[in-house]
């Protein structure tokens, strides 16, 4: 008990010293902002607003590097690239479009066990490529700001439980100090050396939302010379509104942007018994995107503005789950609804295709469908419109992981199934034989319009086999 009450103690301790400290860390905050600035955040009495070229800005933006004419058609005006590939060209492509660009600095992940920052040889390689990165391409007229990691695992404040099973151990507990020491320390000379090189370009960084308010409390105490912090959130955010609530009592809050914003991920999904998360129909993901929205833009005087995810087409658990587009650049219709979002309109998107749900010899997603091998069954996908004689239909089929572990990724799109249909795939309804080998697999249905435009869901499936 005398142990437990002395950790607590310490920890408080600690965070109390930071705190008492924390008004001198950032007095400069309060300091009048050099207007002559290609880009700033100046606090003023409506907020926090951006301004760029002397003009306020707001960040209708997006995630991904492809199809630029189509966001500057819709209203957006900023892109998120997350590495510096071919970044001349994305600069160059940006400013064609009057598209703003926020670049990522990727960074070396922070981790307790192996951290890359206590190796001088690392950190001399990491400040190298910064410094090129920012000398070379601070001059583009396209430059929004610098965002200098993506969910940064920047380290929190010893907690409790740590303290309390390495108590008896202080040369772990040392080492744990100097770990976080060491990439606090890099971070902060990096945020410097930017500000120094590029005093008309802001240093952001960004977070998911694991262990939230802990990482947000420990940037501003120890990393507060950042000029605005961007959150990756993607589930409704009441937790996180109520920590930063809690957080403003006690410090003042950076700008914040929302860096990565849309649908619920599929680590926050139902799943079904073997562990595939279930994945929402694109009509309904449209509908998400739009509540979302409104939840996490409209209601916080610090934001400046939001990034979408993805604009583009990617693999994250299946090839569907966050793209806006497909990979031959037809479009969903979440599309036509950031355009609604965007301009202001306050009606629901005109969209012509919606699509309500699929149906698996009559069972959906969260009936946990088994099916032997080789059993010949039916898919059947509904439409909350008519039947339209242009539109065209397909389906495919394929294999799936056995579980996501922790919820996480997969990047790799896995081995498409052939030969299973029965007949025709350019049906609303569709006959075919189960897959031969046991395992999960899932089933998609993609309906296209003759605009450019898609719809698609997807069920998945388990094959046993009860010989095995």
């Amino acid at each position: 008990m005398k142990r437990k009450l002395l950790i607590i103690f310490i920890t408080l301790a600690v965070i109390l010293i930071c705190l008492v400290l924390y008004p001198f860390r950032n007095a400069h905050r309060n300091k009048t902002v050099d207007e002559t600035r290609t880009v700033y955040v100046k606090d003023t009495k409506d907020g926090a607003v951006l301004y760029r070229n002397g003009t306020p800005f707001f960040i209708k933006g997006v995630g991904g590097r492809n199809y630029l004419a189509e966001l500057e058609k819709i209203g957006g005006n900023t892109i998120r690239i997350y590495d510096t590939t071919d970044i001349r060209n994305t600069l160059d492509e940006a400013l064609k479009y009057n598209l703003a660009v926020i670049v990522d600095i990727p960074l070396y992940r922070f981790q307790t066990a192996h951290n890359p920052y206590r190796h001088k040889e690392n950190v001399q390689l990491l400040k190298k490529s910064v410094e090129d990165l920012v000398k070379k391409y601070k001059d583009h007229p396209a430059l929004l700001f610098w965002n200098l990691g993506n969910e940064l695992q920047y380290p929190t404040i010893i907690e409790k439980n740590k303290i309390a099973e390495n108590f008896s151990d202080l040369k772990r507990i040392a080492s744990q100090l100097v770990n976080r020491r060491s990439f606090i320390k890099t971070f902060n000379e990096l945020v410097d050396f930017i500000h120094e090189e590029d005093p008309n370009h802001p240093v952001s960084t960004s977070i998911a939302t694991h262990y939230f308010w802990k990482r947000v409390l420990s940037i501003h105490l120890f990393s507060p010379d950042l000029d605005l912090i961007g959150y990756n959130i993607f589930a409704p955010p009441k937790k996180i509104n109520f920590d930063l609530q809690r957080l403003s009592k006690i410090i003042d809050l950076m700008p914040c942007y929302i860096s990565e914003w849309g649908i619920e991920g599929p680590w926050a999904q139902e799943r079904t018994l073997w562990g595939a998360p279930i994945e929402q129909t694109s009509t309904k993901k449209a509908e998400q995107y739009r509540s979302n929205y409104q939840t996490f833009i409209e209601d916080y005087d610090k934001l400046l503005g939001g990034a979408v995810f993805f604009w583009g087409q990617k693999q994250e658990v299946t090839h569907t789950w966050f793209n806006i587009f497909d990979e031959k650049g037809r479009k969903s219709e979440t599309y036509y609804e950031l355009e609604h979002i965007w301009k202001n309109s306050k009606t629901q998107s005109d969209f012509p295709l919606r699509i309500k749900y699929m149906l698996v010899n009559e069972k959906g997603a969260r009936n946990n469908i088994f099916f032997k091998p080789n059993e010949l069954v039916n898919a059947k996908i509904f439409l909350e419109n008519n039947r339209d004689s242009t539109l065209q239909f397909n389906w495919e089929i394929f294999e799936e992981e056995w579980n996501y572990p922790g919820g996480g990724v997969a990047h790799q799109r896995p081995k498409q199934i052939f030969d299973c249909f029965e007949e025709n795939r350019n049906d609303t309804v569709i006959s075919f034989k189960t897959p031969k080998i046991e395992g999960p697999y899932r089933i998609f249905a993609y309906v296209y319009d003759q605009e450019g435009n898609f719809v698609t869901t997807n069920t998945p499936f388990y094959i046993l086999n009860p010989d095995e």
